[in-house]
């Protein structure tokens, strides 16, 4: 049995989900490490089509455990909706082959509001995820450990309290009029998902002790990663490998780390792109790659392969498969 990563090596999109897809189908669990619903994977199992922005891949072969580990953040709404269509599809899922991780944060309705009035430069997906990582680093975010016997409640109030005076001062805007009812919302969601939540740590350990057959599942790209990629234009947690101990809790000897490499390059918002197309060569990429966002919908910007970035991707990941992906998109 072997340990496994799938890493992006360029600005994401680069086809991890239906590599992952493959993988997932011998694996005894497959772990998602950072990032929340910024994130879309599209997985193709047989002739049916899964879109997840939180839940690992695993979860549509229905023999996988399946982890949202600690460095992720969660949208309890998106989530509750997420395991609603994939049930709907005829996937189970339940507190078996489900789990996340007990200091995982919540992303709240307040994130959201608060990505939709900062980041428009940047070209967030405004899911709230910024917001809930720099809460999470001002040692004042919810996590769900906080959720039973409503330990969150003073936490709450003074992310309230905070947001409240940052966004009157900066913006002059006050809180939307919905904003109590969608709170409620996002909590009750939470308490809903209470049964999926476990000390994960323990669960990872005892797999990779007892020689299963583990996968770690990446999402975005190392280009992308907040110490490591084109900043300010990232995002905001770690995509690479170093994101998938500190993500997971748990030391672990990657025997394969799998880098996914697009035959040519593309990324959404905005930052710099060396090889970006502006020709209808871009266009036709764009087209015959059917390159639009998963979770926003926006068309990716197209580009030529580029070599450098792909050696910075494999020194800082330590790749030791690459896999080149839509090869054909290059042709016709």
């Amino acid at each position: 049995m072997s340990v496994s990563i799938v890493m992006g090596a360029q600005w994401g999109d680069e086809g991890k989900g239906k590599i992952v897809d493959t993988l997932a189908e011998k694996a005894d669990l497959v772990i998602r490490y950072q990032g929340g619903a910024n994130a879309g994977h599209t997985v193709i199992h047989g002739t049916d089509k899964y879109v997840l922005h939180l839940i690992p891949s695993g979860i549509i072969s229905g023999q996988s455990v399946n982890i949202i580990g600690n460095g992720c953040v969660v949208d309890p709404v998106l989530l509750l909706q997420e395991i609603e269509t994939l049930q709907n599809q005829g996937i189970t899922v339940d507190p078996r082959h489900l789990m996340i991780a007990e200091n995982a944060h919540i992303v709240t309705p307040l994130h959201k509001w608060l990505d939709s009035l900062q980041n428009a430069h940047i070209g967030t997906t405004k899911r709230g995820i910024g917001p809930a990582y720099e809460q999470k680093a001002r040692r004042n975010g919810i996590r769900f450990d906080m959720i039973s016997g409503d330990r969150y409640q003073p936490v709450l109030e003074s992310q309230l309290a905070e947001i409240q005076k940052v966004t009157k001062a900066v913006y002059n805007q006050e809180f939307p009029g919905n904003m109590k009812d969608e709170l409620d919302e996002c909590f009750r969601s939470a308490q809903k998902l209470l049964p999926f939540v476990k000390e994960t740590a323990s669960v990872i350990a005892r797999a990779v002790t007892s020689n299963k057959e583990v996968l770690y599942e990446g999402a975005q790209g190392t280009l992308l990663d907040i110490d490591h990629g084109t900043y300010p234009f990232v995002t905001s947690s770690s995509t690479t490998i170093g994101g998938a101990y500190t993500g997971s809790g748990v030391y672990v000897h990657f025997d394969r780390r799998i880098g996914i490499v697009k035959s040519y390059t593309t990324r959404v918002g905005e930052g710099p792109f060396p090889t970006e197309i502006f020709d209808e060569n871009g266009e036709k990429l764009r087209q015959n790659g059917h390159e639009f966002g998963t979770t926003t919908g926006r068309p990716r910007r197209c580009g030529w392969l580029d070599l450098p970035l792909l050696k910075k991707a494999i020194r800082i990941n330590g790749f030791n498969t690459l896999v080149l992906t839509k090869i054909s998109c290059l042709s016709g």
